[in-house]
């Protein structure tokens, strides 16, 4: 069988797991919120939602979680804090969408975790949110399908 060309993956990616968003490399935030994701439009169900390390992370306990915080009402932890002490360039950082810690492995694979992984998020913000300030980078990708006309997710 042929290689799969970028049109293919596309619309396999689109079918399987939605609309692909991406969240370019950036250190984390210092002891504070960065947005990752911006939600326009109304409700959307996040189909998927990790990070991959890119610069590894300080040793000494950097604790850190992802926040849906709504324009308007409560913000919720979809991932609830994890220690990423060490994680390795290339780690990464699954979201399993339902308030348990965020699931973190090494370079050789990413876990999903045992719920159904997806969650849904209304217009405001995805935030990545540290407990101290420590070294390291992170990128995110997120896929997505509009539950609402006209919602859109973009890169923050």
């Amino acid at each position: 069988m042929p290689p799969v060309n970028q049109s293919q993956k596309d619309v396999a990616g689109l079918l399987s797991l939605g609309i692909h968003v991406a969240k370019a490399a950036a250190t984390l935030p210092a002891t504070t919120t960065q947005h990752l994701f911006v939600i326009t439009g109304g409700l959307v169900q996040i189909r998927l939602l990790f990070g991959v390390v890119t610069t590894i992370i300080q040793s000494t306990d950097p604790v850190a979680k992802i926040t849906a915080t709504p324009t308007v009402g409560t913000a919720v932890d979809v991932g609830a804090t994890v220690d990423l002490s060490s994680l390795e360039v290339g780690g990464f950082i699954t979201v399993e969408g339902d308030g348990t810690a965020m699931i973190k492995g090494n370079a050789g694979a990413g876990m999903p975790g045992t719920g159904l992984g997806w969650f849904l998020a209304n217009t405001g913000y995805l935030d990545l949110i540290t407990g101290a300030t420590k070294t390291g980078a992170t990128k995110w990708e997120l896929f997505y399908v509009p539950i609402d006309e006209g919602a859109l997710v973009v890169s923050a």
